[in-house]
């Protein structure tokens, strides 16, 4: 629905409901005409005398009453106390002899009821201000309830004293209990409506905040609960169940609600029109009525409590009245092109605010004190008219500025999206130049694999042709056999990486292999047994696996060189043993032969080279000549 469709059906709801409130308001006061005391018969009022306060003083003396329309209404009934004195004679017709004996808004009422007799039936008292032990139970504030015999002549003696700041309006009522009953049954349940309703939006309000966190939603809600209050305030149960001997206080209390409910509404103004950037001289103007708002809630308050003066309260809230009129009138038609479509229902909702108002101020102003009847409803009408339209206008912008935050996510995304798709083609080019270099390093690295294989065989093959020619001695041959081993080493370590295509390989397969080369080299008839035991297999890296190899050959190579001559030992044994700890690792190398001198080793060039191999990759070795060679190897877990 469009919200010009809105705007219009609230506006034709209210014209409809002002004129057929305006004809019930018209059938309400004929109807209460026929009741009212001064209708049936002349009723007398005189002031009283301080001297005489007995009711049985002025029963008996009618010189002291004046009919009522013939007094002068001054200031002076405003501060004295007055008696009124009516004879009434309930009538045959009348089905119950209970009657309701109400009036409006007097502060203290005493009831004194003298039957045909002269003597006194009831003696009762009543008015907004009573304390509630005061009253009989079965009255109220704003009445008494009787027990009168149909076609018996009764006296009604009415001590009135009204100390509100107004002139008393004596509108008794006299009427059956039952017709009374149905009277505020149709009162309540237009009240009982008006605040389910509000009950309702406060709830859907609440939640709406909760699941949206949208400020605004809580001035409304400020606004819509100080509405409902003020108009439950109004009503005298509230009064009897908060302030029961208290009731002063209790309506003093009640304007309280009405100022909370105007600075719910400006802050909510200033909230949702983003008045501070808007428009700073209405933001500021705004803050200033909000304290005004404040201060002039504190002198009704005191004013009303301490000095009861409610008639100059009304005077104040009638100018602060006139105040948010100008003000919001002057707001919306300045700003009304600066606003976009959902802050306009805001204007229409203080459009209903004012509007509002202005019925408060004409009632206040033509009706004084009895405006207090239709100020209830009148505020619970237009708070809901108000709070709808408001709710719309939140609704409008929330979903707003949830498509505007779905499109700005969309343009985002595929701001993101673009910028991926240059990332990915980027990476994409990197990738490939990867590829490209990677197969250049593969390329370089196979050709010096490939080279450094081709010259390791080639000294290899060329210490193989030096041994087959001349005949150069044991001594050179022995020379040229250990460099082949050693060539041979390096050979192994080289294939092994080739193979497993890593930095790294395995320790048990370059000592196997080490170790088989060696026995077909220097043993092909395996007169010497070698035991080769590994406890745990890993990985080793290349630094450390080269000079490893060099000295498991220089070891392996000595025994079977040196340390069992021909004959000389019966079960030639060497042992190799690695074991991997925790901290270190240790290399066992040992054989049974027959060993050397301590100057052989001090001057051998394989076992200088075994030292030097042994440092280089951060290790330690010991000697022992025991029964043979032992040599026992430390590393830091470097193998």
């Amino acid at each position: 629905m469009k919200p010009n469709i809105i705007v219009t059906i609230l506006l034709l709801l209210s014209i409809a409901t002002i004129r057929f409130g305006r004809e019930a308001l018209v059938a309400n006061n004929l109807a209460a005409l026929k009741t009212c005391v001064a209708n049936q018969s002349p009723i007398g009022i005189t002031k009283e005398n301080p001297a005489y306060t007995h009711p049985i003083y002025y029963s008996t003396h009618p010189d002291l009453f004046v009919p009522l329309n013939q007094i002068k209404r001054d200031v002076d009934q405003e501060k004295g106390i007055f008696w009124l004195k009516k004879q009434i004679y309930p009538s045959d017709s009348l089905s119950t002899g209970s009657y309701v004996l109400s009036f409006d808004y007097l502060t203290y009422v005493n009831l004194t009821v003298i039957d045909a007799k002269g003597e006194i039936a009831y003696r009762r008292r009543s008015g907004l201000f009573r304390k509630r032990y005061e009253l009989a139970p079965q009255d109220g504030r704003d009445h008494f309830v009787l027990n009168l015999k149909a076609g018996t002549p009764y006296t009604l003696l009415l001590r009135v004293k009204h100390s509100k700041g107004y002139t008393p309006v004596y509108n008794f009522h006299l009427q059956t209990e039952l017709n009374y009953v149905k009277k505020k049954q149709r009162s309540r349940i237009v009240h009982a409506f008006m605040e389910g309703a509000i009950i309702v939006l406060l709830l859907y309000m609440a939640l709406a905040w909760m699941v949206s966190r949208y400020r605004p939603y809580i001035w409304i809600f400020l606004f819509l609960l100080s509405i409902g209050m003020y108009s439950v305030a109004l009503q005298n149960f509230f009064v009897d169940f908060f302030f029961y001997n208290r009731p002063q206080l209790g309506w003093s209390t009640v304007s309280l609600f009405s100022r909370f409910a105007a600075i719910s509404f400006y802050l909510l103004t200033i909230d949702f029109l983003q008045l501070r950037k808007l428009h700073t001289r209405y933001y500021k103007v705004a803050c200033y009525i909000i304290a005004a708002i404040g201060l002039t809630a504190l002198f009704t308050f005191v004013n009303n409590f301490y000095f009861v003066n409610y008639k100059q309260s009304n005077w104040v809230n009638i100018t602060l009245g006139i105040i948010h009129m100008l003000y919001f009138s002057n707001l919306f038609i300045s700003l009304w092109k600066k606003i976009d479509l959902m802050q306009r229902f805001l204007a229409y909702g203080s459009v209903f605010f004012v509007t509002g108002i202005t019925a408060m101020v004409y009632c206040a102003l033509t009706l004084q004190e009895q405006a207090i009847q239709y100020v209830s409803m009148l505020t619970q009408f237009f708070a809901l008219c108000i709070t709808m339209l408001l709710l719309i206008g939140i609704r409008l912008k929330l979903r707003k500025n949830e498509l505007d935050y779905h499109r700005s996510t969309e343009s985002i995304v595929l701001e993101r999206t673009t910028e991926l798709k240059k990332a990915n083609n980027a990476l994409y080019e990197q990738q490939i130049q990867l590829l490209q270099k990677n197969r250049y390093i593969e390329t370089l690295i196979d050709e010096v694999n490939h080279r450094v294989k081709n010259n390791l065989q080639l000294l290899y093959s060329l210490g193989s042709l030096y041994k087959t020619g001349e005949n150069h001695g044991v001594q050179h041959h022995r020379a040229i056999q250990s460099m082949q081993d050693r060539i041979h080493a390096m050979m192994l370590v080289n294939q092994l990486l080739v193979y497993n295509q890593n930095s790294q390989l395995k320790l048990k397969a370059l000592v196997i292999e080490t170790v088989d080369y060696l026995r077909q080299m220097h043993d092909p008839e395996k007169t010497v047994s070698i035991n080769v035991d590994i406890e745990q297999d890993w990985f080793i890296s290349t630094n450390t696996s080269i000079p490893l190899a060099l000295i498991i050959t220089e070891l392996l190579t000595n025994s079977y060189k040196y340390a069992f001559p021909k004959g000389s030992i019966s079960e030639p044994v060497i042992s190799l043993r690695i074991v991997k700890q925790r901290f270190v690792t240790t290399m066992h190398v040992a054989d049974n032969g027959v060993g050397a001198a301590e100057a052989v080793l001090s001057t051998s060039f394989g076992i200088g080279l075994v030292k030097d191999l042994t440092r280089q990759i951060k290790g330690t070795v010991t000697i022992l000549q025991e029964r043979g060679f032992q040599y026992i190897f430390e590393f830091n877990n470097m193998i």
